[in-house]
């Protein structure tokens, strides 16, 4: 799977897919190579989380997203 079958993937379908590439035994940045992303993108725009060997994803958007990153946000996309 390239970065463009990724990005069309749900959020549901991309969980399980990162999840069932770590139980398989790839290592996380394997697998950072497979989808062509870095960690803070993954984490940033997708919502995904590597802790422990596991990925976690946020609970919902605009979790642990601070006021100031909020304007920012909101500042470019004027």
């Amino acid at each position: 799977m390239n970065n463009e079958d990724y990005l069309k993937l749900d959020t549901d379908s991309a969980y399980k897919f990162l999840s069932s590439e770590l139980a398989e035994g790839k290592d996380f940045n394997q697998l950072l190579e497979i989808i062509g992303m870095s960690k803070v993108d993954l984490e940033k725009k997708q919502g995904f989380y590597h802790i422990k060997g596991k990925i976690m994803r946020k609970p919902f958007k605009g979790y642990a997203v601070s006021k100031v990153e909020e304007k920012f946000q909101g500042l470019q996309k004027k």
